[in-house]
């Protein structure tokens, strides 16, 4: 069963966006020994500057995924996050060291895949 991720990236390539200013979210699909790229998703920063609240149209975008990666996050967006149901995570640096971390390190197998990625 795969575990879907949303990582907050403008390339692809690196962990580069906050949370509520991201423009770009890569999401995949991460088995207990691969991953798999699924789309890019765009969305309209949540914020501009200092934010409090406004997060309903991310977290629509993002509501498949069970955890997203963003560099920040504020406290106010995390719990909105959370009370979805979905693990929020601060990284930044490489998409391909991070997603292989993940795998090797079995670091998302206690999370439940949504009904959407559970297998029929």
């Amino acid at each position: 069963m795969a575990v879907r991720v949303g990582f907050a990236s403008i390339d692809g390539n690196i962990i580069d966006q906050h949370f509520g200013h991201a423009r770009y979210w890569q999401v995949y699909d991460i088995y207990e020994d691969d991953a798999e790229f699924v789309e890019v998703r765009k969305s309209y920063p949540a914020c501009n500057g200092h934010c409090e609240g406004g997060f309903t149209d991310l977290i629509e975008l993002l509501g498949d995924c069970q955890a997203i990666f963003s560099v920040k996050i504020g406290e106010g967006a995390a719990q909105a996050v959370l009370s979805k149901g979905i693990r929020v995570f601060e990284a930044q640096g490489s998409l391909v060291n991070i997603i292989s971390a993940l795998i090797e390190q079995h670091a998302l197998t206690d999370l439940e895949p949504k009904d959407s990625l559970k297998a029929t």
